[in-house]
Protein backbone atom coordinates (compact mmCIF):
# COMPACT_ATOMS: atom_id res chain seq x y z
CA UNK A 1 0.00 0.00 0.00
CA UNK A 2 3.14 2.31 0.51
CA UNK A 3 3.14 2.31 -3.30
CA UNK A 4 -0.17 4.09 -3.40
CA UNK A 5 0.95 6.72 -1.27
CA UNK A 6 4.13 7.35 -2.43
CA UNK A 7 2.35 7.62 -6.43
CA UNK A 8 -0.36 10.07 -4.90
CA UNK A 9 2.63 12.24 -3.52
CA UNK A 10 4.57 11.66 -7.27
CA UNK A 11 1.06 13.74 -8.77
CA UNK A 12 1.39 16.62 -5.80
CA UNK A 13 4.86 17.08 -7.22
CA UNK A 14 4.30 17.00 -10.95
CA UNK A 15 0.71 18.49 -10.92
CA UNK A 16 0.71 20.50 -8.27
CA UNK A 17 4.01 21.49 -7.63
CA UNK A 18 4.55 20.31 -3.83
CA UNK A 19 7.66 19.94 -3.13
CA UNK A 20 8.24 16.10 -2.39
CA UNK A 21 10.13 17.33 0.95
CA UNK A 22 7.08 18.49 2.22
CA UNK A 23 5.42 14.86 1.97
CA UNK A 24 5.50 12.14 3.95
CA UNK A 25 4.22 8.74 2.64
CA UNK A 26 2.98 6.36 5.74
CA UNK A 27 1.27 3.28 5.94
CA UNK A 28 -0.87 2.19 8.83
CA UNK A 29 -1.12 -1.64 8.94
CA UNK A 30 -4.10 -2.80 11.23
CA UNK A 31 -3.54 -6.10 9.76
CA UNK A 32 -5.83 -8.07 7.47
CA UNK A 33 -8.90 -10.69 7.52
CA UNK A 34 -7.48 -12.60 4.45
CA UNK A 35 -6.36 -16.38 5.63
CA UNK A 36 -4.29 -16.81 2.31
CA UNK A 37 -2.39 -13.44 3.17
CA UNK A 38 -1.47 -14.41 6.77
CA UNK A 39 -0.46 -17.41 5.90
CA UNK A 40 1.71 -16.47 3.22
CA UNK A 41 5.71 -16.20 3.87
CA UNK A 42 6.48 -13.90 1.83
CA UNK A 43 3.50 -11.49 3.11
CA UNK A 44 4.97 -8.30 4.77
CA UNK A 45 2.09 -7.03 6.10
CA UNK A 46 0.56 -7.26 9.64
CA UNK A 47 -0.33 -11.01 10.00
CA UNK A 48 -3.10 -11.16 12.44
CA UNK A 49 -6.75 -10.45 11.83
CA UNK A 50 -7.75 -7.08 10.66
CA UNK A 51 -8.42 -4.72 14.26
CA UNK A 52 -11.68 -2.80 14.47
CA UNK A 53 -13.96 -1.05 16.68
CA UNK A 54 -12.63 0.60 19.84
CA UNK A 55 -9.05 -0.92 19.67
CA UNK A 56 -8.92 0.60 15.62
CA UNK A 57 -10.40 3.77 17.08
CA UNK A 58 -7.94 4.44 19.54
CA UNK A 59 -5.12 3.31 17.75
CA UNK A 60 -6.10 5.76 14.88
CA UNK A 61 -6.50 8.31 17.46
CA UNK A 62 -3.28 8.10 18.81
CA UNK A 63 -1.55 7.76 15.29
CA UNK A 64 -3.23 11.19 14.10
CA UNK A 65 -2.77 12.99 17.37
CA UNK A 66 1.12 11.99 17.27
CA UNK A 67 1.41 13.25 13.41
CA UNK A 68 -0.89 16.70 14.56
CA UNK A 69 1.45 17.46 17.35
CA UNK A 70 4.63 16.46 15.81
CA UNK A 71 3.98 18.47 12.52
CA UNK A 72 1.82 21.26 13.61
CA UNK A 73 -0.58 22.36 10.60
CA UNK A 74 -0.01 19.01 8.71
CA UNK A 75 -2.63 17.98 6.15
CA UNK A 76 -3.65 14.30 6.64
CA UNK A 77 -4.84 12.32 3.18
CA UNK A 78 -6.43 9.39 4.46
CA UNK A 79 -6.39 7.19 1.15
CA UNK A 80 -7.82 3.77 0.15
CA UNK A 81 -9.64 3.39 4.12
CA UNK A 82 -12.52 1.01 4.30
CA UNK A 83 -16.31 2.90 4.13
CA UNK A 84 -17.03 0.86 7.41
CA UNK A 85 -14.36 3.88 9.16
CA UNK A 86 -13.57 6.58 6.77
CA UNK A 87 -16.73 8.79 6.79
CA UNK A 88 -15.94 7.92 10.87
CA UNK A 89 -12.46 9.08 10.95
CA UNK A 90 -13.62 12.14 8.76
CA UNK A 91 -15.95 13.45 11.14
CA UNK A 92 -14.48 12.78 13.99
CA UNK A 93 -11.32 14.63 13.20
CA UNK A 94 -13.05 17.60 11.11
CA UNK A 95 -12.97 20.48 13.66
CA UNK A 96 -9.45 19.10 15.24
CA UNK A 97 -6.63 17.91 12.54
CA UNK A 98 -6.76 19.13 8.76
CA UNK A 99 -7.75 15.81 7.03
CA UNK A 100 -8.63 14.53 3.35
CA UNK A 101 -10.40 11.92 2.31
CA UNK A 102 -9.22 11.18 -1.60
CA UNK A 103 -11.73 8.80 -1.83
CA UNK A 104 -14.71 10.83 -0.75
CA UNK A 105 -14.32 14.48 -0.82
CA UNK A 106 -11.71 14.50 -3.96
CA UNK A 107 -13.44 12.38 -6.11
CA UNK A 108 -16.71 14.40 -5.17
CA UNK A 109 -15.46 18.04 -5.79
CA UNK A 110 -14.26 16.65 -9.17
CA UNK A 111 -17.17 15.26 -9.90
CA UNK A 112 -19.56 18.14 -8.98
CA UNK A 113 -17.35 20.34 -10.90
CA UNK A 114 -17.75 18.08 -14.18
CA UNK A 115 -21.67 18.26 -13.13
CA UNK A 116 -21.67 22.26 -12.99
CA UNK A 117 -19.82 22.46 -16.15
CA UNK A 118 -22.05 20.20 -17.90
CA UNK A 119 -25.57 21.54 -16.84
CA UNK A 120 -23.93 24.94 -17.75
CA UNK A 121 -22.98 23.83 -21.59
CA UNK A 122 -26.81 22.08 -21.57
CA UNK A 123 -28.54 25.52 -20.18
CA UNK A 124 -30.24 23.71 -17.45
CA UNK A 125 -29.25 23.73 -13.26
CA UNK A 126 -28.05 21.43 -11.17
CA UNK A 127 -31.32 21.10 -9.53
CA UNK A 128 -32.88 19.78 -12.94
CA UNK A 129 -31.10 16.72 -12.81
CA UNK A 130 -31.65 14.08 -10.95
CA UNK A 131 -28.18 11.47 -10.03
CA UNK A 132 -28.10 7.99 -10.28
CA UNK A 133 -25.23 5.82 -8.54
CA UNK A 134 -23.80 2.56 -9.57
CA UNK A 135 -22.41 2.05 -6.16
CA UNK A 136 -22.92 3.23 -2.88
CA UNK A 137 -19.44 3.10 -1.28
CA UNK A 138 -16.89 6.24 -0.22
CA UNK A 139 -16.90 7.73 -3.68
CA UNK A 140 -20.40 7.53 -4.56
CA UNK A 141 -21.69 8.57 -0.72
CA UNK A 142 -19.52 11.14 -1.28
CA UNK A 143 -20.04 13.05 -4.42
CA UNK A 144 -23.89 12.28 -3.49
CA UNK A 145 -23.10 14.21 -0.48
CA UNK A 146 -21.40 16.59 -1.97
CA UNK A 147 -24.29 17.28 -4.14
CA UNK A 148 -26.95 17.70 -2.05
CA UNK A 149 -24.68 20.30 -0.40
CA UNK A 150 -24.60 22.31 -3.71
CA UNK A 151 -27.99 22.19 -3.98
CA UNK A 152 -28.51 22.79 -0.36
CA UNK A 153 -26.32 25.84 -0.90
CA UNK A 154 -28.48 27.15 -3.87
CA UNK A 155 -31.71 26.80 -1.73
CA UNK A 156 -32.86 23.79 -2.57
CA UNK A 157 -34.52 22.29 0.81
CA UNK A 158 -32.16 19.64 2.33
CA UNK A 159 -35.05 16.78 2.00
CA UNK A 160 -35.91 17.54 -1.74
CA UNK A 161 -31.96 17.60 -2.56
CA UNK A 162 -31.47 13.96 -1.03
CA UNK A 163 -34.43 13.03 -3.16
CA UNK A 164 -32.19 14.26 -6.46
CA UNK A 165 -29.61 11.55 -5.31
CA UNK A 166 -30.51 7.49 -5.98
CA UNK A 167 -27.81 4.95 -4.77
CA UNK A 168 -27.90 1.15 -5.70
CA UNK A 169 -24.87 -1.33 -5.37
CA UNK A 170 -25.19 -5.22 -5.75
CA UNK A 171 -28.03 -5.80 -2.61
CA UNK A 172 -30.45 -2.96 -4.84
CA UNK A 173 -31.51 0.66 -4.17
CA UNK A 174 -31.47 2.54 -1.70
CA UNK A 175 -34.27 4.98 -1.25
CA UNK A 176 -33.25 8.71 -0.34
Amino acid sequence: MLGCAVGKLNLYTACGGINPDRCLPITVDVGTNTQTLIDDPYYTGLKQPRVRGEKYMQFMEEVLIGLHEHFPGVLIQFEDFGNTTAFELLEKYRNRICTFNDDIQGTASVTLAGLLSATRMKGTKLKDELFLFSGAGEAGTGIADLIVEELVAEGMPKDEAKKRCWLGDSKGLFVP
